[in-house]
């Protein structure tokens, strides 16, 4: 799998002029850090946005994100379900790693990022950075397990998900009294958001903007109620949009927009609503439904506007890049991520797999060209299919293999006619499971082929 290796820093000017023309360096006096926001989605689909084809739902904004900067088509979450994709992203290491791949964090779980584990907003502040974060944790309890004690100088947001019990709102340590307003809830999360940008200005900053929607049950202010074609979804899609408007707009004002790296993702697929352009399953499961995500940047200063990348990609990514862009080494030994810089100067893609994940059993992997499944990927997740063990046929593994990049997707299996492909993916992903089952936090749940 791949283990994050620097490759020895060079000031930002120097690296940025060697891009071959992919990255481009600004006529800079000196080598400026650019201020880096995050902004995370809750269950949106692949398809969800018009610069993934949608045409019901209107995202000028979130599109021209990637008309500034770059579009990739092969963005993945890092799991299926919110906590353990939350916890990949900030930390650039697979949830199992961290103890949290099990399922979501509940309302009352004692369960939380743990302490030793070094986010983003940690490594930023070791180059000077100032960090915030908005919206929805999901990581631990508040206020005990709050991002104030994970490198987040500022929070105002909300512990875990909109459909569990005591949904409060936070302002750093403190409970705001009173039911949330979800109804307001979009708009509350930018004022924060546009807050933190005007006082930020002054020193590099990071912003992670994680959104509550459109995770159910789904709210829209006024101004966005009724007004999609895609339903109430829409709507809030929609208003998320007009919210990453309203981020554009206060980096403008501050003159800071050129200089920021602005990353745009979900933390997983669709659940019940939600368009996955075609993708097969969604929330939950490890279909590419479930795990590929819409995954757009821009930074004007460093970066070619107007592109699409097919390579893969993943939320793990993040802290990686953000490290080779500041120069910082990352604490933890294993980090699962690598450095996109790389992919947007034209290089080969440096992902030799992307691991997909049930809980904490290892069920699936991909490379640029092959998507590979198997059998223990029903026992887990549908239960269903225990059955087939007896059937003839049945009595070894029942292995799905996918051309990644065919127009049929995962409707057929295609194991039988590449049998050198499947020994070779197989293999790996057995290696794979050596590493990542003595990391469980719990009994398997399930016996592999």
């Amino acid at each position: 799998m791949t283990k994050y290796r620097l490759p020895g820093f060079f000031p930002l000017l120097l690296l940025l002029t060697q891009f071959c023309g992919e990255l481009y360096a600004a006529e800079l006096g000196e080598p400026r850090s650019p201020n880096i926001i995050v902004i995370l989605t809750d269950d949106m689909g692949y398809g969800d946005l018009g610069v993934y084809g949608n045409r019901l739902i209107r995202t000028p904004h979130i599109d021209a994100i990637a008309q500034r900067g770059v579009l990739l088509s092969n963005g993945y979450a890092s799991a299926n379900v919110c906590s353990p994709s939350r916890s990949g992203l900030l930390t650039g290491r697979y949830a199992i790693r961290s103890g949290l791949a099990w399922k979501v964090v509940a309302d009352g779980d004692a369960r939380s990022l743990p302490e030793e584990e070094e986010t983003v907003a940690e490594l930023v502040k070791r180059a000077g950075y100032r960090t915030g974060m908005v919206g929805k944790w999901h990581l631990g309890a508040l206020p005990e397990n709050s991002p104030l004690k994970h490198g987040f100088d500022y929070f105002l947001g909300v512990a875990h998900s909109n459909d569990m019990p005591n949904f409060s709102l936070y302002a750093g340590a403190q409970k705001i009294p009173g039911p949330v307003d979800q109804r307001k809830l979009t708009r509350q999360y930018t004022e924060a958001a546009t807050d933190f940008i005007e006082q930020s200005s002054e020193q590099p900053f990071l912003l992670y903007f994680a959104h509550t929607f459109p995770h159910i049950p789904l709210y829209a202010s006024d101004p966005f109620f009724g007004r999609s074609a895609a339903g109430l979804y829409g709507d809030t899609v929609e208003e998320i949009d007009w919210s990453t408007g309203q981020i554009v707009s206060a980096l403008k004002r501050k003159g800071l927009l050129e200089n920021t790296l602005i990353i745009f993702t979900s933390d997983n697929g669709p659940f019940f609503e939600g368009s996955t352009a075609g993708l097969k399953g969604g929330k939950g499961n490890s279909w590419e439904g479930g795990y590929r995500v819409p995954f757009v940047l821009s930074w004007p200063e460093a970066l070619r506007p107007g592109r699409t990348l097919d390579a893969l990609v993943s939320n793990l990514d993040i802290l990686p890049t953000v490290a080779e862009i500041l120069g910082v080494l990352p604490q933890a030994k294993t980090i699962d991520g690598i450095s996109l810089l790389p992919i947007l100067r034209g290089e080969k893609p440096a992902h030799r797999y992307l691991y997909f994940f049930n809980n904490e059993a290892i069920v699936g992997m991909r490379d640029q060209q092959w998507k590979y499944l198997t059998h223990s990927y029903y026992t887990g997740s549908i239960g269903a299919f225990e059955k087939f063990d007896q059937l003839p046929g049945f009595e070894a593994s029942y292995d799905l293999l996918f051309n990644a990049r065919g127009v049929e997707g995962e409707s057929y299996s295609v194991a039988d006619r590449y049998p050198g492909v499947m020994r070779r993916l197989k293999q790996d992903l057995i290696k794979a499971r050596e590493e990542f089952d003595s990391l469980r936090t719990r009994p398997k749940e399930q016996t592999y082929p």
